[in-house]
């Protein structure tokens, strides 16, 4: 049976990004509007200091990092 990862707003992930890993962001839920009715995400990112860029991307090519990102300085 196939593993379901649910992601939530502030959940910080990891994806590959041509040969790399990245980290980022869940910055929103899209909704199953993928093929198949698969969830998107949008993801935030930075791959250069003080530029930030956004991918969209299934549930199954995210794992979790961190439960959740601190905002504000809180957990």
């Amino acid at each position: 049976m196939t593993e379901k990862r649910v992601f939530h707003v502030g959940n910080m992930v990891r994806f590959h990004f041509g040969p790399n890993k990245v980290n980022g962001v869940v910055k929103e839920d899209r909704g199953p509007i993928g093929v198949g009715g698969r969830r998107l995400y949008r993801i935030q990112f930075s791959l250069e200091p003080h530029h930030q860029s956004a991918i969209e991307l299934p549930a199954d090519e995210l794992e979790f990092v961190h439960d959740r990102v601190a905002l504000g300085g809180t957990p």
